[in-house]
């Protein structure tokens, strides 16, 4: 049934399967962002996405039997899904740590700018 609702969507949106996961990945990375992520909890929408897809993978392994199962397609499937989450999270993360080193070392926090002690 997933394997259906896989195909249709791809053809709907006249997408190849690769791109389906590279677009879901990040459609599920940013509506996580965007909802549940805060302060520390820059790493739940990366969670997210990689459950979504070892969840996926696991369907895709129990409908075509785990003896017949492509490593390399799952692989590839993993990569297209958890590439751009994965250099979004990181990137976050790098981000921050500027931020805060500079917030930090003192005179480049504007937020108390124009207020009285």
């Amino acid at each position: 049934m997933l394997n259906a609702l896989k195909t249709n969507l791809s053809e709907l949106l006249h997408l190849s399967k690769d791109a389906l996961h590279i677009h879901l990945g990040l459609a599920i990375y940013l509506i996580v962002f965007l909802t549940l992520s805060r302060g520390r909890r820059l790493w739940l929408p990366w969670a997210a996405v990689l459950a979504f897809e070892l969840v996926n993978e696991a369907v895709d392994i129990f409908h075509h039997g785990p003896f017949t199962a492509e490593v390399g397609g799952s692989a590839k499937d993993m990569v297209n899904t958890m590439l751009w989450p994965t250099v979004l999270l990181v990137g976050t993360h790098i981000l921050l740590r500027r931020a805060h080193r500079i917030d930090g070392a003192g005179g480049a926090d504007t937020s108390k700018v124009g207020r009285q002690p």
